[in-house]
């Protein structure tokens, strides 16, 4: 038997519903049959002072750090290229957030040295002498604090700035049961642990029961904690990052091993 007998496989992704599409199109051009089902939705943040004038404040800044694409579409609601003074230095954690700082026409000068999360990026040359110099983050209402604990660690002095908020979706068991109409997923997609815990807030309990029994694919260790706290009772695959090629890459070789173990 070969990969190419083997029926089109539904795979759950969990994504926002606005960044969806580009992993949704991938899979269906790799032969899987990509199931919308988005377990966070994002808003922008309530707009403060600071934000209103961003375009000001920018300038008292020597290094700017965005921790997702979120955090890049929304900081460019109060600037644009033009903005940034020339002296200040840009760091992004993953691939899509350096691709959404080039749709907006800026070059990034950090990012990081191995995996892309906030470890990497703190791995980065750029960001191991830092003593005196003024960093802003910006980041999603109750983010993770490692980025600028760690940073402040090392001498900088750093500014939190939320940008948007990660909110329950208005969807639920219905729409699950529509979109699983034609076969449950053998494999669900989560992208972060809130987006797992918000899963299991939306499915019914029989829903959640059946989710529990497949595979899970993952981008980090840390969310691997989450699955045993959900009491997942399948396989969990851990995506070497996570960018929509590194989950495609994850989902062809567990498709692979799923083939070989029942040849």
């Amino acid at each position: 038997m070969t990969e190419s007998a083997e029926p089109v496989i539904p795979v759950l992704v969990t994504r926002p519903a606005h960044q969806n599409a580009p992993l949704a199109g991938l899979l269906r051009d790799a032969g899987f049959r990509a199931l919308n089902f988005p377990t966070i939705a994002i808003a922008a943040a309530d707009e403060s002072p600071f934000l209103r004038a961003l375009k000001q404040h920018i300038h008292a800044f020597d290094i700017a750090l965005f921790v997702s694409r979120n955090a890049v579409d929304f900081a460019f609601k109060y600037l644009s290229a033009s903005d940034l003074p020339t002296s200040l230095q840009m760091g992004v954690i993953g691939k899509g957030t350096l691709k959404a700082l080039r749709e907006f026409g800026v070059d990034t000068q950090i990012i990081p040295a191995d995996s892309f999360n906030s470890e990497g990026l703190l791995a980065s040359s750029v960001l191991q002498q830092v003593a005196g110099k003024r960093v802003i983050i910006f980041r999603g209402q109750e983010g993770r604090t490692l980025l600028g604990d760690t940073l402040v660690q090392r001498g900088a002095a750093v500014e939190h700035v939320e940008v948007y908020r990660r909110i329950l979706p208005a969807i639920g068991a219905h729409e699950f049961d529509d979109l699983c109409e034609a076969g449950f997923p053998r494999i669900a997609v989560f992208t972060s642990s809130e987006g797992l815990h918000n899963c299991f807030e939306l499915l019914n309990a029989s829903q959640a029961e059946q989710m529990r029994r497949i595979d899970w694919l993952l981008i980090s260790e840390r969310m691997g904690e989450t699955a045993r706290d959900l009491r997942h009772n399948a396989g969990i695959i851990i995506a070497h990052n996570a960018s929509d090629e590194g989950i495609l890459g994850a989902l062809q070789e567990w498709r692979h091993n799923q083939v070989k173990n029942h040849q």
